[in-house]
C-alpha cells in the first residue's frame, strides 16, 4: 500500500535527493579548490581550511533551508490522501465527509465507514429519535393541540398556530420529511407531558439501544453544545427505526399534502437521490450550519437494502457522497448464503446413535465479491442432551463471526428424533407414532364393532323382556 501527499514523494525521498546534490557540489568545489595544484601549492593551509570550512556550512545552511521550506509544505493539518493499493487503485470510496458510514439494513454489516466515532452536532438523530419514541408511546390518530412553546421554536418550522389540532402521523409527517421544529416540540409535549421529561426519554432510549457515544440536549436538534452523536450511533438508531413500520413507511415518502387553516401545500422530502438514484425507498436530511449538511439514505436493489449515513458535507457534496456510498455498497459487495438449509454443520453421538446438526433454514449474509469474509466458526453442542431428542428441538449454536465483527448465530437441530433404548411399552408406544393413521383406523372399527355388539345385546334382551311381558299378559287374560 502507497500513501501519496499531493502528488508529491514522501519526505525522505526527497531529503535523500537533496542531501545527494549538496554532497555532489561539495565534491565539485572540492575539486575546484584543488584542481590546479601548482596555482594552488603555496597557498596556506590556514586558507585551505577557510574554504572548507564555508562549503560546509553553505551546504548545512541549503539543506536545512530546504527541509524547512518542505516541512512548511507538508505539514499542513489538512491533506489530500489517496491510499492506493499494489494497482494503483482507491481503496474505498473517495468522499468529501468527515464521517461517513455504509451498512446493510439486514444484519447491521458495516461495509465502509469513515471516522464513525467521531462526535458531531448532528440534528438529523434528534428528529429520528422524536418520532421513534412518538411511534412506540403514541397514537397515530390521536389529535395533538398546538402550544405557545411550540410556536417559538427557530430553525426550520410550518407556522404552526396555537390551538390548532394535528394527528400524531401529520405531525412526524413534518419532522422526518421537511424537519419542521415546531412539530417536533409539539410531539414532545404530547408524549413526554414537557420538554425535559421527553429529552430525558430520549437518552434512556439511547442507551437501550447501546448508543454508547449520543446525548441529546432538546427533541429539535436545534444547537447545543453538550449534544453529540457519531455516525455508528445514527447507523444503529436508524437501523432500528426501520424496523417499525409506520416509521419506514413515512421515512418513504417523497412527498405529501399538508393542510392547515390556510389550505393545503405539498411537503416535499429534501433528500434529492429521491430522484436521482435508482432503487432508493427512504431518505432524509438535515444541518445546524448550511456549509455542513448531512443525510440518511436507504435504496434497495435485488432484495438488498444499504443505508448510507453522510455527516457535515459539503452543501454541495452532501448527495454526491450518499450516492458514492451506495455505489461502492452494491458494486462491491454481494448478498448470498452463508448456511444452507439442511445443511449439516457438525455430528455427535446421542447414546449409541450419530446424528447431524443442521439449519432448518438458509442463512444469508453479506459479503465482498470474491470473499467468503468469515473469520472465525464456532459451534457449541448442548451438553445435557437427556432422551428423547426430537427434531424440533435446538441441541446445539453455531457462531460466525465476519471480518467486519458481525456475528450470526444459527441455532443447530437435529437431523432425526433419537427416541431411548425400546421395551415393551416403549415399542408399543413407538409403533403407534409411527402407524398412527392405522392404529386410529383400527381403533374406530374396534369401536364401531364394539357398538354393533352392544346394541345387539340390548335388542336381544329388550326383545326377551317384550316377549317374557306378553306371556305374562297372556297368563293373566286366561287366569
Amino acid at each position: 500500500m502507497i500513501v501519496f501527499f499531493n502528488g508529491k514523494q514522501p519526505f525522505y525521498n526527497k531529503l535523500k535527493n537533496i542531501i545527494r546534490e549538496k554532497t555532489e557540489y561539495k565534491k565539485s568545489v572540492l575539486r575546484n579548490t584543488y584542481k590546479h595544484g601548482n596555482t594552488y601549492k603555496n597557498r596556506t593551509s590556514r586558507y585551505n581550511l577557510c574554504i572548507r570550512t564555508l562549503a560546509s556550512f553553505s551546504i548545512l545552511f541549503s539543506v536545512l533551508l530546504q527541509l524547512f521550506t518542505f516541512t512548511s509544505v507538508y505539514s499542513a493539518p489538512y491533506v489530500d490522501i489517496a491510499i492506493l493499493n499494489d494497482d494503483n487503485e482507491a481503496v474505498g470510496p473517495v468522499v468529501k465527509s468527515p464521517s461517513t458510514i455504509l451498512i446493510e439494513a439486514e444484519r447491521g454489516q458495516v461495509l465502509y465507514h469513515k471516522s464513525p466515532n467521531l462526535k458531531l452536532h448532528i440534528s438529523v438523530a434528534n428528529k429520528i429519535m422524536t418520532a421513534v419514541l412518538a411511534i412506540e408511546k403514541g397514537n397515530l390518530e390521536s389529535k395533538v393541540t398546538i402550544s405557545k412553546e411550540s410556536t417559538s421554536s427557530e430553525g426550520s418550522v410550518l407556522f404552526l398556530t396555537v390551538g390548532e389540532k394535528y394527528t400524531v402521523e401529520d405531525l412526524l409527517n413534518a419532522i422526518i420529511i421537511t424537519n419542521a421544529n415546531d412539530a417536533a416540540i409539539a410531539l414532545a409535549e404530547h408524549i413526554g407531558g414537557d420538554i425535559d421529561k421527553f429529552v430525558e426519554m430520549m437518552n434512556n432510549k439511547a442507551k437501550e439501544l447501546k448508543m454508547d457515544n449520543t446525548y441529546f440536549a432538546n427533541p429539535t436538534g436545534l444547537s447545543n453544545e453538550n449534544q453529540y452523536t457519531t455516525a455508528k450511533d445514527i447507523a444503529i438508531l436508524i437501523r432500528y427505526a426501520l424496523t417499525l413500520p409506520d416509521f419506514n413507511r413515512i421515512f418513504s415518502y417523497r412527498a405529501v399534502p399538508w393542510i392547515n387553516s390556510d389550505g393545503v401545500e405539498l411537503l416535499t422530502n429534501s433528500n434529492q437521490l429521491f430522484w436521482s438514484y435508482d432503487g432508493v425507498d427512504g431518505g432524509k436530511t438535515g444541518y445546524n450550519k448550511i456549509d455542513k449538511q448531512s443525510s440518511i439514505t436507504t435504496a434497495t436493489r435485488n432484495s438488498r437494502r444499504l443505508i448510507a449515513i453522510v455527516l457535515d458535507a459539503p452543501e454541495n457534496d452532501v448527495f454526491t457522497d450518499s450516492a458514492t456510498l451506495l455505489d461502492y455498497g452494491f458494486s462491491n459487495f454481494k448478498r448470498g448464503i452463508l448456511v444452507h438449509k439442511n445443511q449439516s454443520l457438525q455430528s455427535t453421538m446421542v447414546g449409541n446413535k450419530e446424528i447431524n446438526l443442521i439449519s432448518i433454514s438458509d442463512i444469508y449474509y453479506t459479503y465482498p465479491i470474491g470473499e467468503d469474509y468469515v473469520s472465525n466458526v464456532e459451534i457449541n453442542v448442548n451438553k445435557d442432551l437427556s432422551l428423547p431428542i426430537l427434531k424440533s428441538r435446538v441441541i446445539g449454536l453455531a457462531r460466525y463471526t465476519l471480518k467486519d465483527g458481525t456475528v450470526i448465530d444459527i441455532n443447530l437441530y437435529p437431523d432425526t428424533d433419537v427416541y431411548p433404548p425400546e421395551n415393551t411399552y416403549t415399542k408399543l408406544v413407538n409403533k403407534l407414532k409411527e402407524y398412527k393413521d392405522l392404529y386410529i383406523l383400527v381403533i374406530f372399527l374396534l369401536v364401531t364393532e364394539i357398538l354393533v355388539i352392544i346394541y345387539k345385546i340390548i335388542s336381544k334382551i329388550i326383545q326377551y323382556l317384550r316377549e317374557l311381558k306378553s306371556k305374562r299378559m297372556k297368563t293373566t287374560e286366561q287366569s
